[in-house]
């Protein structure tokens, strides 16, 4: 992979003492940096002086051109650090990606979209824009997510793609946490204008898994947190809903001695999920996790400071961990479970149209909590689309969907 300056200003910054706080040693925090790191020049893009991330949100701190992966064929591709603020109200550096399309731009400039990605886990070395080749640890999802992506391409869409708050760059990152994840993906869709002035103000929010639940917390949001642009609508494709009811079924199934009560809303393979739950919730809120954890999922915890999701799945890690051995059966989980509970997508009112599509043989999202979430929107009225494919996994609804999703994106925009 190439990367040619474009932009280019000092930077450096590490949330060390917040990553502390939270439960995170700094060893492991190092250790997390150096695996991030591949070279001394990738990783100094990611990292920004403190006295250079004030600044507007939305605004670029620093792009670069972008050649090979993680660049998507027919358009021309950037890797982007640019300026969000968290839940505490501080302005940090987020970095993400974005490519448009070769050629002119249409009246009105290129349409947007803005792309929230599936769970890669909450390690900086985990950040999609980091996916330079196999060696990368989620390189089997993200590589496919770029396929997709690449459709979007050629059917004349822009295409950005924030990493989120906290990953792959300084911080620990908010996984789940719609708030933060909505403003990185807003402030994405206004630092993709500010790099190529050819795309228009129209935009809608995309994502899948993780990023499903992102998209819908951006339809809600985001209209308000970006003014300047015009949000046409969102699509969510096997969104995250229902955590706090799944890790509830868990703790029930370590009373009752029933491993597979998490299982059963889940689809089972749910366990190397908690630890980044956890850590996101810790974002929002003062968790400690030894009011909740057993004894030996607190020792696995730290794990996920520096382990991807595809590599926390293995048997030595929190893969080997069965589900009824995650919490402590009578321990207090009220603030836990309060905190996934407000970034539950399903009470969200929307301003602009939601698409839902769902593989109805989704063992990572169950259909049934995406029927559930469905049913209670529509039961208040929200303007949501809702389709289903029969056989199709949690991975194969990208490309399952895709038609459905390139008629409802292009009526959006009047095409």
């Amino acid at each position: 992979m190439a990367r040619h300056p474009n932009h280019d200003h000092p930077v450096t910054h590490r949330y060390v003492a917040d990553m502390a706080k939270l439960g995170y040693p700094v060893v492991a925090a190092l250790v997390a940096l150096t695996l991030a790191a591949g070279t001394a020049s990738a990783d100094s893009f990611y990292t920004a002086q403190a006295n250079r991330i004030a600044g507007e949100h939305g605004s670029i701190i620093r792009s670069q051109s972008l050649d090979g992966d993680p660049a998507l064929p027919g358009a021309r591709n950037y890797l982007v650090l640019y300026r969000s603020v968290d839940l505490q109200g501080r302005t940090v550096a987020v970095s993400g990606t974005l490519a448009v399309p070769e050629g002119s731009p249409p009246q009105g400039g290129w349409p947007l979209i803005s792309f929230a990605h599936g769970t890669t886990g909450v390690a900086d070395a985990c950040a999609p824009s980091r996916d330079t080749g196999p060696d990368y640890p989620s390189h089997d999802y993200t590589s496919g997510v770029r396929r997709t992506q690449a459709r979007w391409i050629a059917a004349g869409y822009a295409v950005a793609q924030t990493d989120y708050q906290g990953l792959g760059t300084g911080g620990p990152h908010g996984y789940l946490i719609g708030e933060t994840e909505q403003r990185a993906v807003a402030d994405m869709a206004l630092a993709a204008r500010r790099i190529d002035a050819n795309i228009g103000d129209r935009w809608i929010a995309m994502g899948h898994s993780q990023g499903g639940q992102a998209a819908l917390f951006t339809d809600a949001r985001a209209q308000q947190w970006a003014p300047e642009l015009r949000l046409l609508g969102a699509v969510a494709l096997a969104p995250a809903s229902h955590q706090g009811l799944a890790l509830q079924a868990g703790q029930l199934g370590a009373a009752t001695g029933s491993s597979g009560a998490i299982a059963a809303l889940t689809g089972g393979g749910a366990t190397p999920f908690i630890p980044l739950i956890v850590r996101g919730a810790q974002t929002a809120a003062p968790i400690d996790p030894a009011r909740f954890l057993t004894p030996r999922a607190q020792e696995l915890l730290p794990l996920a400071n520096t382990y991807c999701i595809g590599d926390l799945r293995d048997a030595d890690k929190w893969g080997g961990l069965p589900g009824g051995e995650v919490f402590a059966p009578t321990a207090d989980m009220s603030a836990f479970l309060d905190v996934l509970a407000q970034n539950d997508p399903s009470g969200l009112t929307f301003p602009q149209p939601v698409l839902v599509l769902q593989g109805r043989a989704d063992t990572t999202i169950p259909a049934v909590a995406t029927d559930a979430m469905v049913a209670q929107q529509r039961a208040a009225g929200q303007p949501v689309d809702y389709r289903t494919y029969q056989g199709v996994d949690h991975r194969g609804v990208l490309d399952a969907s895709f038609a459905d999703t390139l008629a409802w994106v292009n009526a959006r925009f009047g095409r």
